[in-house]
C-alpha cells in the first residue's frame, strides 16, 4: 500500500503498534456508532481490526503528523453496491477530538487523486447512515454527487435498521470540474 502524504496528515499502513492509538478513538459508542460498528471494549479489539486491515490492504491509517499519532482510517474497498471492478468505495473513520478541522477533507482528497490517478478507477461511492451530518459534509465538498437513499440498507450492531444515503463520483466529470476550477 502506497503511503500519500497531505499538508497535514500520512496516510500509511497500519502497523500492530497503532492499537493504543486507535484504541483510544474506536472505543467511543458515537465513533462506532456513526461508522456503523461495534465499539471496541479492549485494546484486543484494536489489534484484530488493525490486523485485518493489514491483511486486507485497502485500509490506511491516518496519521497526524503535528501529533505523530493515528487519529483515524480511510479505505478503498470492493464497492458494497456495484460489482464493476473498476469501481471502488470509500470509507473513513475519524476521531472526535480532529474533527471540525477539515483533516478528514484533506485525506479523502488525497485518496480520491490516488484511486482516478495510480489506480485508474472510473468511479468513486461513498455512503453514510441518514444520521451521519458530519460524513455527508465531507462527501459533499469533496465533490461527490448524490444519488439517492436506500431505506433500511444497513443493521448496525445493536440491531438497528438505518436508512444509507448513496453517492458516486465520476473520474471524467471530477476532472473537468478541476480544470474548470
Amino acid at each position: 500500500m502506497e503511503t500519500l502524504t497531505t499538508q497535514r496528515l500520512l496516510l500509511r499502513p497500519f502497523k500492530l503498534s497503532d492499537a493504543a492509538d486507535e484504541f483510544e478513538f474506536a472505543s467511543l459508542e458515537e465513533v462506532g456508532f456513526n461508522a456503523g460498528f461495534k465499539p471496541h471494549v479492549t485494546i484486543e479489539d484494536s489489534e484484530k481490526i488493525i490486523a485485518t486491515f493489514i491483511a486486507q490492504d485497502e485500509v490506511w491509517a491516518i496519521e497526524h503528523k503535528e501529533t505523530g499519532k493515528v487519529i483515524g482510517s480511510i479505505g478503498l474497498h470492493p464497492d458494497s453496491l456495484r460489482k464493476d471492478l473498476n469501481t471502488k468505495e470509500i470509507g473513513y473513520v475519524l476521531s472526535p477530538k480532529f474533527q471540525k478541522q477539515g483533516l478528514m477533507l484533506e485525506a479523502v482528497l488525497a485518496v480520491i487523486d490516488f484511486a482516478f490517478n495510480k489506480q485508474n478507477l472510473s468511479l468513486l461511492a461513498a455512503n453514510h447512515f441518514s444520521f451521519n451530518e458530519s460524513s455527508k459534509r465531507v462527501i459533499l465538498k469533496a465533490g461527490f454527487n448524490y444519488d439517492g437513499v436506500i431505506r433500511r440498507a444497513r443493521c448496525l450492531y445493536e440491531g438497528t435498521k438505518v436508512d444509507l444515503m448513496i453517492y458516486s463520483l465520476d473520474k471524467k466529470k471530477y476532472f473537468n470540474k478541476k480544470e474548470k476550477e
